[in-house]
């Protein structure tokens, strides 16, 4: 099997052809080949064994930028590449000159998955700073298609997409609830505006905006989806059937 037969394998997913890949004479020349190199692949599939490999058989990180792939891992939830592409360089506080977007902004630009918060803890715990906004009016790719930034922190995003345990965990590594972006939005008003559960608001609540803990407990729904906004509950009235 030659080598362009084996990166076929690898940009089809089959990360474990690294092996294979290793044993071609020509393997380190073929790291700098293709619309895209085979180590953004393995940024990609999230195989951070098959990135060691190359780097113990005497190869290593040139063929790719890595502060680009710290944020494509970051965006893709990736901790792992992350971590190692942090450990062999990467900075955690690089930005995307056209956006000014952070990895930490990358690693917010999705609801529902948890496995994020590792990405943001990671990162946090390498310094990336958490109150970097970004350049407003530019379209930006973290949400694949015609939306712009708006000077929005990491905090904004996290407020819209992730769970109460991130949030928290960003203002316990100093993200400022009180930064409003280009439009004069607060985190709480995007929070508002996803129609995020009073948990998530409550720990975004600042100076005379304040919400109760029976808002809590009632208002459990999330991005509008499931029974427990109060209003909901209001409009449904109690059960009194006619006897």
């Amino acid at each position: 099997m030659d080598s362009n037969e084996v990166m076929k394998f690898i940009s089809g997913g089959r990360t474990d052809y690294i092996f294979n890949f290793l044993e071609c004479e020509d393997w380190k020349e073929r790291l700098f080949d293709g619309p895209v190199l085979l180590l953004q692949w393995l940024v990609y599939y999230n195989d951070t064994t098959a990135i060691r490999a190359i780097l113990h058989a005497g190869g290593d990180l040139e063929s790719i930028d890595i502060n680009s792939e710290l944020g494509n891992a970051a965006f893709f939830g990736h901790w792992k590449v992350c971590d190692l592409l942090i450990n062999h360089g990467a900075d955690p506080n690089a930005v995307i000159d056209k956006t000014g977007e952070t990895p930490l902004h990358n690693a917010l630009a999705k609801a529902g998955r948890p496995y994020f918060h590792y990405v943001v803890r990671l990162l946090l715990e390498k310094g990336a700073k958490p109150n970097v906004a970004t350049i407003p009016g530019i379209e930006t790719g973290a949400f694949m298609r015609d939306i712009r930034t708006c000077g929005e922190t990491p905090l904004h995003r996290a407020a819209a997409y992730a769970g109460p345990e991130t949030i928290k965990l960003m203002l316990d590594h100093g993200a400022d609830k009180t930064i409003k972006d280009a439009n004069g939005d607060t985190p709480l008003t995007w929070a508002s505006r996803h129609l995020r559960p009073g948990k998530v608001l409550q720990l975004l609540a600042y100076g005379p905006h304040w919400i109760s803990d029976k808002h809590v407990e009632v208002n459990i729904s999330d991005h509008g989806a499931g029974w427990g906004n109060t209003m909901d509950w209001k409009l449904v009235g109690d059960y009194l059937p006619e006897e």
